[in-house]
């Protein structure tokens, strides 16, 4: 006994001291099936055993009840045997089934007439393909189909196959049921990887496909153990040893000389002409290595699996650098080689351990830094800009070009430690405790940064000394951002035959912490933008109130402005800003969040899943101010409520159903940016002849005395300070400090927190042995959602609501500050999918998938399609100013989304083609395709800010995209028994090299529209002071009042429309190709 339990000590150090695993992410599975003789009636109380066939070590014994029905939970995904014992009468009975994640496997097995201690094995292999008890919507991958897959290297190269997922750049990153990209939750191994603050996944966390073991992507319908998420779950399980020994040794290649053809860049002009420029490819090889080794430490108790697989992108671009001109006249100033060396390392390695039957204990390590060597300015053509010179001073001096770059480059830290240990006492009860920690630092891009002014000529002319698109190197510098993620979780199940059924109840409490320790940017050093327009005639000159400075230009006496609104007397040649942005300070939050749930079956064939989820969360503040937003368990409740009907009654044929609420895990981008962590300010200055080189503009001279108060100042006339700076906005006003006025921001006391609301129904139906067809419809309601909402204050920055836009405190706002107009948040997601799967078998398997969908409403997430794909979780510009939301037209800007895309068609497979029964040679062909409706165009205006033109989708939509990915492998098997495998990859994405047009270029106007100084609205909107009646303009804008006089103006001039509006500006990446080979064993 003693000696037991210092082996169970043993095995609990080794696996803790790795550490350990979730937030609510299930890693495992379940299995469960009904014992029966030959005529169907149940045999109770028989032993079954479920052990591994060599995906991880496992092996567990239950004893059937009473109704012959057994279930074992917590189970690895992979292949399994499942053995019953000879009992009196019939023989000992053996079936292979595989059990995939956060699913259950049904196995009904029928005892056969046999001898006593005799072995009837049954053939045809896997459980049956629908999870008859389940009511939520996933698609699993397992290693074998992603081995089968043309593919990148790594696993979210496979989302592509699941329906309703899929990359959209708009979206911000993986779109699944029409949520952004920063609303999804990443999982590997139950360890929660998406980034705290923009909801994404970072680029350490996408690790390589040689440790997955599953992907499994949840779409809708999940449990109450799931939170987080109003996008997709979407999980990772890493492989495990098992009781053989088994290795992968290989390395892929990729070179730009295989590759597609870069794609055009839209170039404009200071004359408003365009042209679309294609420049060369780069150099250099990639290089994709990986070392993978798996066995046992301790046969049948402790397995492990090892794997070293990094990734390295070795890029070097010869770029010549030309005058911002048109082809004709563009001539050739300078020539730079730079090389950039990104290196992603992974290393991982994976212990599990089963000490006793009972009890089974895992645990991870992975270290995955990312490391640059060197930087890369520009591509292999820069128009108008300079190799960078930096003076250094002291012993390094001044270094020029790649004698810089080579000096710098970053390395962004991170490792993830996961463990977890379950315990299953008896066949009706298990408890598990997990934890896990991981670790990043961003700090890419911070060898060899320059301290000073960095200095942009965006408009140059030899009166400044610097030509149209110069630029200094990037002064921005990150001295740390680190954050600490910490998670703590325990459960237990306990299944019961009672209380009108069987129960399977299951509760648990999760502990969650983030902490941001952060300074960066460059607010000391500032950056200066000059606008000084070489371009002859009065028409050509950038005025202050071009760059958005609600201010009154100096002119050679009175500002004269001809028909067209331009001023005829300026006394300037140009303009320029001083931007300052950083991000500094430490904040910490807490989620916690206790759920229960129930899988009930009062019936046969109904399962009913049952469940409730509460949350307690609190956000941080980055400026030592009490935290402003709190939410307690009662505030952030989820029903979640499916059945499932198992229609035949032979798990053939399923019906379900889902109810659930979700709620958003706030991101950490808000309060940084809103509760102290920011600093974010304009100055606007103006330039005169004589005023000195564009080095001369240096931030004492523009900032002069001005002390930064809060709000900036903007006057209408005369400077901010001593120094030439006219105007500064405030980009950042604190929205928590307890002393400020309606026009510094607050938070709204009585804010909800982001729900939506969700409803789906589906049919599965089992069509042969293989062979699996499925439907479902799914409604998705985003009720409510928190954003900065926001004002213009009389100085002209803006000041914001931590709320709910359109409703409480900032309704209250706008409505006391006389706007007429407001607007709510809408995200409405219908879709029908239709899906036919092929399992693998007779060397085939594919699947077909269609999805019907619209995407409508004026929001698109957390992440915002208007703006690119912007990942500013709760600070985006959807609702920054009151008539954002509102069109010129005077309509709100509600319509279909920007990723909406109304038919999207998959089909992919593989098919091995054997060489006639070898036993030493195979081929594996695979292929992926698709076939997507474009997205929906949009025009915008620059009044104030970006804001919608007339409608959304006026532009129509891009074209339809498509894309077809294939792969070959082949196999050739050798030494004794087959033992060791030789294997030769060759991987195409975009095969035929498509370049479909995928966004067009949507800005109409060259200049802001500000209401005081644009020639559209003359003088009607300043006030008798010289102050801007922002109230009136914007009332007028959201009436349509000003339409008329927007349109006049674009007519009055050409140069009024930008010269790239509606054309394509991206395209589909370029076919690229990858090739290598393997050694497995």
């Amino acid at each position: 006994m003693r000696k037991n339990i210092k082996f169970i000590s043993l095995m609990l150090a080794l696996t803790l001291s790795l550490v350990t695993a979730a937030f609510g992410q299930r890693t495992t599975g379940d299995l469960e099936g009904t014992i029966t003789d030959p005529t169907g009636a149940v045999v109770p109380n028989v032993s079954v055993t479920v052990s591994s066939t060599g995906d991880a070590g496992f092996k567990r014994t239950v004893q059937a009840n009473a109704d012959g029905f057994f279930r074992v939970q917590q189970i690895p995904p992979g292949s399994y045997i499942v053995a019953t014992d000879a009992i009196s009468g019939f023989g000992g009975t053996k079936r292979e089934v595989r059990v995939n994640v956060d699913a259950t496997a049904s196995v009904n097995i029928a005892l056969a007439v046999g001898t006593v201690g005799a072995d009837i094995t049954v053939t045809g292999g896997d459980a049956a393909p629908i999870d008859v008890g389940g009511s939520k919507v996933s698609s699993t991958i397992s290693s074998q189909k992603i081995d089968l897959l043309p593919k990148g290297v790594d696993f979210t190269s496979v989302l592509k196959t699941v329906p309703g997922t899929r990359g959209e750049g708009l979206a911000g990153g993986f779109s699944v049921d029409g949520a952004s990209g920063s609303e999804n939750a990443f999982y590997i191994d139950g360890q929660e990887v998406t980034n705290f603050r923009t909801g994404t996944l970072n680029g350490n966390n996408a690790i390589p496909t040689q440790f997955v073991q599953e992907v499994q992507v949840k779409s809708s319908g999940f449990e109450a153990e799931f939170g987080g998420a109003t996008g997709g779950v979407i999980s990772v399980v890493t492989k495990g040893g098992g009781n053989d020994f088994r290795g992968e040794f290989g390395t892929q290649f990729s070179n730009p000389r295989f590759n597609g053809d870069n794609r055009p860049s839209l170039l404009r002009f200071s004359n408003n002409t365009t042209e679309y420029l294609t420049a060369p490819k780069s150099r250099g090889t990639n290089f994709f290595p990986t070392a993978n080794f798996s066995g046992p430490v301790i046969k049948d108790k402790v397995w492990f699996f090892g794997s070293y697989t990094p990734q390295v992108f070795d890029s070097i671009v010869d770029t010549k650098y030309y005058t911002n001109a048109p082809a004709a006249t563009r001539t050739l100033t300078a020539e730079q080689t730079y090389r950039l060396k990104r290196t992603y390392e992974y290393a991982f390695v994976r212990l599990d351990a089963s000490p006793i039957e009972k009890l089974r204990l895992s645990g991870t390590y992975t270290w995955n830094p990312i490391i640059d060597e060197g930087a890369q300015p520009a591509g292999t053509v820069s128009i108008g800009g300079s190799p960078p010179v930096v003076n250094f001073g002291g012993s390094i001096g001044t270094l020029t070009g790649n004698q810089l770059t080579d000096r710098q480059g970053g390395r962004q830290n991170s490792n993830n430690v996961t463990g977890q240990a379950v315990w299953t006492p008896t066949s009706k009860l298990v408890v598990s405790g997990r934890f896990s920690r991981g670790f990043l630092n961003e700090k890419l891009g911070s060898y060899f940064v320059p301290s000073g002014t960095r200095f942009i000529c965006q408009y140059g002319a030899p009166s400044i000394g610097c030509s149209s698109g110069f630029a200094d190197p990037a002064n921005s510098n990150v001295l740390k951002d680190a954050s600490i993620r910490t998670n703590w979780e325990v459960d237990a199940t306990y299944m019961v035959n009672s209380f009108g059924g069987r129960h399977e109840f299951k509760g648990g409490y999760q502990r969650f912490k983030i902490t941001n320790d952060v300074d960066r940017g460059y607010v000391g050093n500032g950056r200066v933008d000059l606008y000084v327009n070489p371009t002859p005639g009065y028409q050509n000159v950038i005025s202050i109130e071009d760059l958005g400075a609600p201010v009154t230009p100096t002119c050679v006496g009175p500002c004269v402005r001809d028909a067209d609104g331009f001023i005829t007397n300026p006394a300037y040649i140009g303009a320029g800003e001083v931007i300052r942005f950083g991000t500094k300070g430490v904040g910490s939050n807490l989620n916690q969040s206790l759920y229960i749930q129930d899988r009930w079956q009062p019936l046969k064939n109904l399962t009913l899943n049952l469940g409730v989820r509460m949350e307690k969360e609190d956000l941080p503040s980055f400026n030592g101010l009490a935290p402003p937003i709190n939410f307690g368990f009662g505030d952030k409740i989820s029903p979640r409520l499916g059945f499932a009907w198992d229609i035949t009654g032979d798990g053939k044929t399923k019906a379900f159903g889902f109810f659930g609420q979700f709620y958003d895990r706030l991101k950490f981008e808000l309060p940084r940016g809103s509760f102290g962590g920011d600093f974010y300010r304009i100055d606007f200055f103006e330039i005169f002849a004589g005023g000195g080189d564009f080095r001369s503009y240096t931030l004492p001279r523009v900032l002069g005395n001005f002390n930064d108060a809060p709000g900036g100042r903007c006057p209408t006339t005369g400077f901010i300070g001593s120094g030439i700076s006219r105007c500064q906005f405030d980009y950042r006003i604190a929205s928590n400090d307890p002393n400020a006025t309606i026009y510094t921001g607050a938070v709204d006391p009585n804010l909800k927190p982001f729900r939506q609301t969700e409803f789906t129904g589906g049919l599965e139906r089992q069509l042969a042995s293989n062979y699996v067809i499925k439907g479902r419809y799914t409604y998705k309601n985003v009720d409510s959602a928190i954003e900065d909402a926001g004002i213009i204050n009389p100085e002209g920055s803006e000041a914001y609501i931590i709320g709910n836009p359109g409703s409480g405190l900032h309704l209250e706002l706008l409505r006391q500050l006389g706007y007429q107009k407001s607007t709510t948040p809408q995200r409405q997601y219908n879709a029908l999918e239709v899906s036919l799967d092929k399992r693998l078998s007779n060397n085939y398997y594919f699947n077909v998938n269609y999805t019907w969908s619209r995407l409508y409403g004026n929001y698109s997430g957390l992440a915002s399609s208007d703006e690119a794909g912007r990942t500013s979780p709760g600070v985006n510009r959807f609702f920054d100013l009151p008539f954002i939301g509102f069109t010129a037209a005077g309509q709100p800007d509600n319509g279909l989304l920007a990723t909406d895309r109304t038919h999207v068609f998959n089909a992919y497979g593989a098919y091995i083609f054997d060489w006639k029964g070898s036993k030493t040679n195979s081929t594996e062909l695979s292929f992926f395709t698709t076939a997507q409706s474009g997205t929906p165009v949009t025009s915008t205006i620059a009044f104030i800010t970006t804001t919608i033109f007339t409608k959304r989708g006026d532009l129509g939509r891009t074209p339809m995209f498509t894309q077809t990915d294939f792969a070959v492998s082949h196999k050739y098997k050798f030494g004794r028994d087959n033992r060791f495998t030789l294997v030769g990859d060759l991987n195409f994405l975009n095969l035929f090299d498509e370049d479909n047009v995928t966004s067009l270029y949507t800005q109409k106007t060259t200049s802001t529209l500000q209401p005081n100084t644009a020639a559209a609205f003359g003088t009607q909107f300043v006030n008798p002071d010289g102050s801007v009646n922002f109230v009136g303009a914007i009332n007028a804008y959201n009436s349509g009042a000003l339409l008329n006089n927007i349109n006049t103006f674009f007519t009055g001039a050409s140069t009024r429309v930008d010269g790239r509006y509606g054309q394509a500006n991206g395209f589909q990446g370029p076919r690229s190709v990858r090739f290598g080979f393997r050694l497995l064993f």
